[in-house]
């Protein structure tokens, strides 16, 4: 019994042997210049990772050139629009003041041919008139100055002028240049001499 026993035991060791396959590499043969760095080896996750976040920005910056692309149109188009409409704003500003100018011409002809100073007077009394009627229709009115108390908001003084009333102090009692307003806003001060009381 012992005898098989034994045999027994040989047979169980015998059955099960390591065998090593691992490949070993002389370094005394290995031609030590054809060896390079060794790049960075990652998990699997992480390289699928890196390749994700390269995807990602590789079409982050698509959309940005595409955004870019369209602010740079929206822009040109703008400036066009503005352009035209700025030009249109030009023309209908223009074109009141066309008609002033043929007055003015017709005035000069008919001075030229009748040879007469009324003939002219009238005609440039004529033509100062529509000119001030085409600036109300834009909103342009003057603004009276004479014999109104000096108002800083709206008039310059340029000089003093005695005067022996002592109501008349402080009055605007004569105007070198008519100021004007354009819908309730100062278009150009008046300039005007206001009286001052001795």
């Amino acid at each position: 019994m012992k005898d098989q026993e034994k045999q027994k035991e040989e047979t169980d060791t015998l059955d099960f042997q390591v065998i090593d396959k691992r490949q070993f590499v002389n370094l005394d043969t290995v031609d030590k210049t054809t060896i390079g760095e060794e790049k960075p080896r990652y998990p699997t996750y992480v390289e699928e990772l890196m390749a994700r976040m390269a995807e990602t920005e590789r079409r982050f910056q698509e959309k940005k050139q595409q955004i870019d692309d369209e602010i740079g149109r929206t822009k040109s188009r703008l400036e066009s629009d503005f352009e035209r409409k700025l030009e249109l704003e030009k023309q209908k500003i223009i074109l009141p003041f066309l008609e002033v100018m043929d007055n003015l011409q017709r005035a000069l002809d008919s001075a030229v041919h009748s040879g007469t100073i009324e003939n002219l007077l009238e005609g440039v009394q004529m033509t100062a008139n529509l000119f001030r009627a085409k600036l109300q229709a834009m909103g342009v009115e003057a603004i009276p100055a004479i014999n109104q108390p000096f108002d800083p908001n709206l008039e310059q003084a340029i000089g003093t002028v005695k005067v022996t009333d002592a109501e008349r102090d402080g009055i605007v009692v004569e105007e070198v240049q008519s100021g004007y307003s354009m819908n309730g806003q100062l278009l150009r001060p008046a300039r005007v001499r206001v009286g001052r009381f001795e």
